[in-house]
């Protein structure tokens, strides 16, 4: 545990440092291998900053986190290592972080297949139900949207002599503004088959069929990294590659995306709204999560994308602190996860409720966390289709109204649940927090609600840098 979260506040400290030295974009000297691949480097900006920052505070919190829950969960399988428990789980953040930093499509997905291999280790290992067949079934899926997006990046680089989608070489935004395919059916090829592959890590509607059953039956520490980090990360995959490299045909697709992010939205939430089982709530949550991210991207427009690049890091923070709260239940209560069977538990179990409560007001979009400014600027991003000409200004307000329905619903069974958890009669005699021996993973939920209520403040800065940077290259 120790070494996983020294190594993991190393990597903070040193990022922190460096910006606060240098600023951003901040950039180690990359590696030039020569065509056909370039560059391999790692950067932060003003864009990846906040996929950053969530990705260094939830697995940090969750490193520490783990060591008493999975005492409990190496007792309940009656074998185990903490030692591959601990490798896997380092591995699996550092390949997370290596994704946010990568500058490179081959870069980029080698360390997307190294948090799948590492995750799929854990589940199979360490899973609930059926962990066998689920983490295959995870594996499959997520290892075909991996599959997909290689495609069309290898139909990108060898078309265009390079995979890299941020140039070191004069200005740094972005390498292929004067990299186009120029074949136009060879370049919507490309464009769909990394959409593709993207929607399926994401995982957009139609695509989502694996998550609730990964997500759910993952240990508690790697439903915590898994549903608010990973999935995630296709999202900053989609600015990066599509929304820069492809922004006239993402411009031709808007409102096929804008439709199936509404779309998302809506069916994850409606089916959040019927779940009994906690952690499966969480997982639909997060695929109702998810569409947001998608439907910021969509826009095109400064504030939509920005709003979606600073929703991921309300989300991983607000489902972290429910995936902890999670888990202090099922340790708590000798591995309950039914709502119905819950009640009550605000008394026995204050600080976990407390965490339940910060993270339901940052997936809800509610002030004081920084859910609340995510969720704004993409409605905002939404609403600014309406000063363009060409844009249709009844489905623009229809999208809108289906936006805000969709934050209506989160708000909806955040709270029904928060609700029929924590108040009311109380249903179990013997439920408690984790004892003070395990005062580890109580620390660790507090820590992530008090980022969630403070983060906001320290936000403001680079989402208004990144907004004039997305503006400048939008008039490109």
């Amino acid at each position: 545990m120790a070494i996983s979260a020294l190594s993991l506040l190393y990597s903070a400290a040193v990022i922190g440092v460096s910006i606060a030295v240098r600023g951003i974009p901040y950039w180690d000297s990359p590696i030039d291998l020569g065509p056909p691949i370039g560059s391999i480097g790692f950067i932060v900006d003003q864009f990846n900053l906040p996929i950053v920052i969530g990705i260094l505070a939830v697995c940090i919190a969750v490193a520490i986190y783990s060591k008493p829950y999975m005492e409990h969960r190496l007792h309940e399988l009656g074998r185990g290592s903490w030692g591959v428990y601990y490798f896997n789980y380092t591995m699996f953040s550092a390949s997370m972080l290596g994704v946010a930093l990568s500058t490179n499509m081959i870069e980029f997905y080698l360390f997307l297949e190294i948090s799948l291999l590492t995750s799929f280790i854990l589940i199979a290992l360490y899973g609930y139900g059926d962990r066998i067949r689920i983490a295959f079934l995870y594996f499959i899926w997520t290892h075909a949207g991996a599959f997909l997006f290689i495609v069309g990046s290898f139909i990108y680089g060898l078309a265009v002599g390079g995979f890299d989608y941020i140039s070191f070489k004069g200005s740094l935004y972005p390498a292929g503004m004067s990299s186009v395919i120029q074949d136009p059916s060879i370049r919507a090829i490309s464009f769909i088959l990394i959409l593709l592959g993207l929607l399926i890590k994401l995982p957009a509607f139609g695509f989502h069929i694996w998550l609730p059953y990964a997500h759910a039956e993952a240990p508690t520490p790697v439903s915590a990294l898994l549903s608010p980090n990973l999935i995630g990360l296709a999202g900053l995959g989609l600015y990066r590659i599509l929304v820069i490299l492809y922004p006239d045909i993402m411009i031709s697709y808007q409102w096929p995306l804008i439709a199936w992010a509404l779309v998302t939205i809506i069916y994850g939430g409606a089916l959040a709204l019927y779940q009994d089982d906690f952690k499966r709530l969480l997982a639909y949550s997060s695929i109702s999560q998810m569409g947001y991210m998608l439907l910021g991207l969509a826009t095109m427009t400064p504030a939509g994308v920005a709003g979606s690049l600073l929703h991921y890091l309300s989300h991983a923070l607000g489902k972290a602190s429910l995936f902890m709260a999670a888990g202090n239940i099922i340790v708590g209560s000798g591995g309950l996860r039914s709502i119905s069977r819950m009640g009550g538990l605000a008394s026995s179990m204050p600080y976990t409720a407390i965490s339940s409560l910060a993270g339901f007001l940052t997936i809800s979009g509610l002030p004081p966390t920084i859910g609340i400014i995510s969720k704004i600027f993409i409605i905002m991003g939404l609403s600014d289709l309406l000063f363009r000409a060409s844009t249709p200004t009844t489905a623009v307000v229809i999208a809108i109204i289906a936006a805000i329905s969709g934050l209506g619903l989160t708000i909806v069974y955040s709270f029904i649940t928060m609700k029929r958890m924590f108040f009311g009669e109380a249903r179990l005699d013997d439920v408690s927090e984790p004892p003070l021996g395990s005062i580890a993973s109580i620390l660790a939920v507090a820590i992530i609600s008090i980022a969630v209520l403070v983060a906001g403040a320290y936000i403001v800065n680079p989402l208004s840098s990144s907004i004039a940077a997305l503006t400048a290259i939008f008039q490109r």
